[in-house]
């Protein structure tokens, strides 16, 4: 369904990392929040053609298109997904309802406020809107290098320290380590760092990197 970056627009590195080409970064309270604007987001087509993605962020990968990629779409008519070999997707819904049928799993409808959906990237799915546009959040994972969860929170968060590097995107004007970000957009905070939001609604990736020997590390870069 999502196309393909050639290059990583944010690559990250360690955990969930340092980015290449660096969005805003804002410092609170020793809290480094790195922010990805909603009116800077490109769009691009998806990897089969049959419509349009806006990347969020995305890591390096090594032998998979990336380590992780955090996209948003628009779903307006019934198709085939793009495929994406030994890629694992969890999918949530902003916005419309949505029929999912993915090969050797039971077809699911998918609404907003519900729970992210996992499924595999390279098996074939055919996704059809339910009485109009469809507008999702999608977090793509190699799961040889990265654990990954997305989740749904009606309003605020709060998550302690950890291994997991946290990637939110705001559905509402909020607070995040004090800094504010509007509707629509991202922001990414390390691991190791504290998370807590004041303020509306919201879709938090947790990321934690794996140590397996294919996959990049701080020393290496895309």
């Amino acid at each position: 369904m999502h196309g393909t970056l050639n290059i990583c627009l944010y690559e990250v590195i360690a955990a969930a990392g340092a980015v290449k080409d660096r969005p805003r970064t804002q410092e609170t309270k020793g809290s480094m929040v790195e922010l990805f604007k909603a009116a800077a987001r490109p769009e691009m087509k998806w990897k089969n053609g049959g419509g349009i993605t806006r990347p969020v962020a995305s890591a390096p990968g090594n032998m998979r298109e990336f380590g992780w990629r955090l996209s948003l779409a628009d779903v307006t008519s019934a198709g085939p997904f793009s495929v994406f070999p030994g890629i694992s997707r969890l999918m949530g819904i902003l916005e419309g309802r949505l029929r999912l049928e993915v090969q050797n799993m039971a077809p699911v409808e998918l609404a907003p406020g519900g729970p992210a959906f996992t499924f595999p990237g390279d098996a074939p799915t055919h996704g059809a809107p339910l009485g109009g546009l469809v507008r999702d959040i999608n977090l793509m994972f190699d799961p040889e290098c990265f654990d990954a969860t997305l989740d749904y929170a009606a309003e605020g968060v709060e998550r302690p320290a950890g291994a997991a590097a946290h990637l939110l995107l705001a559905l509402e004007p909020l607070r995040l380590n004090g800094v504010a970000l509007g509707a629509m957009d991202a922001a990414l905070l390390q691991a190791g760092e504290t998370v807590s939001v004041k303020g509306g609604a919201l879709w938090v990736a947790a990321l934690v990197a794996l140590s397996a020997p294919l996959c990049p590390t701080k020393s290496q870069k895309s």
